[in-house]
């Protein structure tokens, strides 16, 4: 099966290009989710279970209200961008980019605004009783244009620069955590951390996109935002849609954390963010094909050569498939050693939560191309609906799960949604790829 997968990418013209990037990104997402679970153990052995849930909660709640602030452009900018480029079109694609700057300042301040305002609930409901903590998590949002920077960064292939960031910045908090240890710094220490990297990632991914850019021969124009809408129609609607999307599935990847902090005690919040953090870890083996593929689906899609794209997409499904039945057995028999052995006996309670995240996260990397896929083939708004359904099922299942199960309740919840979401995404693609050949007959 995974003979097939390779063959099939290599028969495609695209594949010199594609393998390229994900040379580039499979590397850098190994190192970073080595270098993940490397801070996670730091972490775990210096603030201990109750310690560890209080910092997931602050970022939990900095990110969802950045989640849902700030809406990311870079989907649009790349399929727009994209269009400008194939045209040699240099002032559209400079008004396309100084639109993003735009659009990403503006959510930026917007977050951190949402964030400050919602402090006092944050203090009252979710047992955060340090005053100065949702102010970190403003000063984290803040400044961030980070989406401009990797839309940049993936249309004009430089996924080397975006990979040799994103390590680097997975190395410096590793190195931080191991000196906050060492220093006895404590949960304070961790939060700075936080915002420290958050804040350099965006800036350094910003400003590499830009070079970038200015190596290619094109400018960042400000002006002209109603002009920069007028020349790229659609733009609000996919950047809407597409954000949409990500917020209803990062809202239960997000905001459970925040329900969990209200229905348990902060060390079970704990078990469960170790649980998250370990499924995160896994996770990044599937990104990598997710952003790759993507400016490569929208090409084909803009080129309507539809089998293509389906042969693509299926070996693509087919390969994760073959290699996540073999890795996951082999993770699940020796779960215990492995919870136990990296992050010590207090987070034995963790292991069944482990284990039904790790099965959930199976679920969801068999199907990490259908979301890109569906955007390229113009199917936002179903992508969307798919999100609104998923996370409605998510919410109407938490609670009683938690009620019952604990900790495991929720997990398990993750893992009925993320079954749900493959099957429908799996039937809309079909759909569209039927109709869109079709019309093309």
């Amino acid at each position: 099966m995974i003979a097939r997968f390779v063959t099939k990418l290599r028969d495609e013209p695209i594949s010199g290009r594609l393998f390229k990037n994900l040379k580039w990104i499979f590397s850098s997402q190994i190192i970073i989710g080595l270098l993940g679970l490397v801070y996670l153990t730091i972490a775990a052995r210096a603030l201990g279970a109750a310690g560890l849930g209080m910092l997931a909660i602050l970022e939990a709640y900095a990110r969802i209200v950045a989640r849902l602030t700030h809406l990311e452009p870079w989907q649009a900018v790349i399929r727009h961008g994209s269009d400008a480029l194939e045209q040699q079109d240099s002032h559209r694609f400079g008004r396309l980019i100084g639109l993003s700057v735009k659009l990403d300042l503006v959510g930026g301040l917007l977050a951190a605004a949402v964030v400050l305002l919602l402090a006092p609930l944050v203090k009252t409901h979710f047992g955060v009783n340090a005053d100065w903590m949702p102010y970190a998590a403003a000063l984290a949002v803040l400044f961030s244009l980070h989406a401009t920077g990797i839309s940049l960064l993936r249309l004009f292939d430089r996924f080397d620069i975006l990979a040799k960031v994103d390590s680097g910045m997975a190395a410096l908090r590793t190195a931080l955590a191991g000196a906050v240890l060492f220093l006895g710094l404590g949960l304070p220490g961790f939060v700075a951390i936080f915002i420290g990297i958050s804040l350099m990632q965006g800036a350094l991914t910003y400003a590499a996109g830009v070079w970038e850019m200015r190596r290619k021969g094109h400018r960042i124009e400000m002006h002209g935002t109603s002009t920069s809408l007028s020349e790229n129609p659609g733009f609000l609607r996919l950047m809407i849609n597409s954000n949409l999307a990500v917020i209803l599935r990062q809202t239960t990847q997000r905001l459970d954390v925040l329900i969990l902090a209200v229905l348990v005690t902060p060390t079970a919040v704990g078990y469960y963010h170790l649980a998250r953090r370990c499924g995160e870890a896994a996770l990044r083996i599937g990104r990598p094909i997710n952003q790759a593929v993507y400016p490569e689906l929208t090409k084909l899609a803009v080129r309507r050569e539809f089998d293509r794209l389906a042969r693509l997409v299926k070996g693509i499904g087919l390969g994760f498939a073959g290699v996540l039945a073999v890795v996951l057995s082999g993770v699940i028999w020796f779960i215990d050693a492995i919870v136990i052995g990296l992050f010590g006996a207090e987070f034995a309670p963790a292991v069944p939560v482990v284990t039904i995240q790790a099965v959930a996260v199976g679920l969801y990397l068999i199907g990490i191309v259908l979301g890109p896929t569906l955007l390229s083939l113009g199917e936002d708004k179903a992508l969307v609906r798919v999100g609104a359904l998923t996370s409605a099922l998510f919410f109407a299942l938490i609670i009683p799960l938690t009620t019952l199960l604990g900790v495991s309740g929720a997990a398990l919840s993750h893992l009925i949604c993320n079954g749900v979401w493959l099957l429908l995404c799996v039937f809309l693609v079909r759909r569209s790829l039927r109709a869109l050949k079709d019309q093309t007959t």
